[in-house]
């Protein structure tokens, strides 16, 4: 009785094992987006860097 049980259960754990291995393999787990949130999550918001020069006056002439 002890033994079958056991078989059962790590019968069903393989097959369990091998759904998730093969489901995840077909969805597959690439999410750019969500690493670029947690890359500017741990930045901080956006600040810009150097200020641009403003341009020189112009002047008729």
């Amino acid at each position: 009785l002890v033994s079958t049980t056991l078989s059962l259960i790590s019968l069903s754990l393989l097959l369990l094992l091998c759904v998730i291995r093969k489901k995840r393999r077909m969805e597959g787990t690439y999410r750019p987006s969500a690493e670029e949130r947690k890359q500017t999550g741990a930045a901080g918001p956006e600040k810009p860097g150097l200020p641009l020069p403003l341009p020189k006056e112009e002047r008729l002439i």
